[in-house]
């Protein structure tokens, strides 16, 4: 049995890559992971290939579900998505620091766990799509935490990506810049905003699209829009301290945190 899993799949660029892999690839399911029961069920009634939904928390024994079930069906996993992550805006003394470690935990520990579980399930010509973010290529005041974890994603990607040549595994790291989700609403933008400056905004599921293409072209990096990937290009040749001084005048932190 061939399938993909996704997890994120309830909402923005996870549920995107659902829906191309449903249009593109010849699978006999997808494994849907979320926590929105109406987004994912809404999800399954569109789709033409039979669709398992998994409405767990993957942080909350959810990971172990999932590992659980791959042992089980024992099936050939063609695709592994980790597309679920969050971010918290803020200053350090902002963000309770449960919520700190639960970002790690989630973005880091449990996409680590779910890739090497299931791994074993995956044969030549398969594909790994790791959601990091451009945010990985800077450390990134009042985003700290999630920046980081963007930054271990994007690390974590490309170096098993060279690791999994002789079996002829891909693995991209997706970069994604600022994009339409519900990624703000947990991230704390709607109480008071903080990030206030954006440079572009970009659909879910161009970046799906686009990450999709480049992982069929054998590509270790995804990065959609021009304007991302001028940030990239940009923030290597600038010093560090400049790039972050320059972040936070852009968002005017330095008038809001004094």
């Amino acid at each position: 049995m061939k399938i993909a899993i996704v997890t994120g799949a309830s909402s923005g660029m996870g549920r995107e890559f659902v829906r191309i892999l449903d249009k593109n690839e010849q699978l006999d399911e997808i494994w849907g992971v979320g926590r929105a029961k109406e987004n994912i069920d809404a999800l399954a009634a569109e789709l033409k290939t039979p669709f398992r939904a998994f409405e767990v928390d993957i942080t909350a024994g959810g990971m172990e579900q999932i590992v659980a079930a791959v042992k089980e069906a024992s099936p050939d996993v063609k695709w592994l998505v980790n597309a679920a992550g969050f971010g918290k805006f803020g200053r350090y003394d902002e963000i309770p620091v449960a919520e700190s470690m639960n970002m790690v935990r989630l973005n880091c520990e449990c996409l680590v766990g779910l890739t090497e579980s299931i791994l074993p399930f995956m044969h030549e010509g398969a594909h790994i799509a790791e959601f990091s973010s451009v945010a990985a290529f800077q450390p990134t005041p009042y985003q700290n935490v999630y920046a980081a974890t963007k930054a271990f994603v994007y690390s974590y990607a490309r170096a098993l990506n060279v690791e999994l040549k002789p079996r002829k595994i891909s693995c991209t790291a997706v970069c994604p810049y600022w994009t339409e989700s519900a990624f703000f609403d947990r991230a704390g933008q709607t109480e008071r905003k903080v990030v206030t400056k954006m440079v572009a905004l970009y659909k879910p599921y161009d970046v799906s699209l686009h990450a999709y293409k480049d992982i069929l072209k054998g590509r270790d990096i995804s990065i959609h829009g021009f304007k991302a990937r001028t940030q990239v290009r940009a923030v290597k040749v600038f010093p560090v301290r400049f790039v972050m001084r320059t972040w936070v005048k852009q968002q005017k932190f330095d008038k809001r945190y004094r």
